[in-house]
């Protein structure tokens, strides 16, 4: 099975390294992609942005969608209750 996330790319950009204080391993920054979703209620339309990171040997291929909709092959995860995804 295949999951893809249909979605306009807004922004990409790479996120800090990351330092864990207790050990000092430095993990490197990954390169995401920003898109917004709306959602639609009787109070008004609400941007939710998501940021999903991307393999880097993609940045490159996604870099010329800015501002493009496109299907992102993904993953999903879950963290402190909610659902997340990846680029795969």
């Amino acid at each position: 099975m295949k999951l893809f996330l249909e979605l306009e790319v807004q922004n990409i950009y790479k996120s800090k390294d990351f330092t864990d204080k207790k050990s000092g391993e430095v993990t490197k920054g990954k390169w995401k992609i920003q898109t917004f979703d709306k959602i639609e209620s009787e109070d008004g339309k609400q941007l939710k942005m998501y940021d999903i990171s991307l393999p880097d040997d993609k940045v490159d291929e996604y870099k010329q969608s800015l501002g493009k909709t496109i299907k992102l092959p993904v993953s999903t995860y879950v963290s402190n209750g909610r659902v997340g995804f990846y680029s795969i």
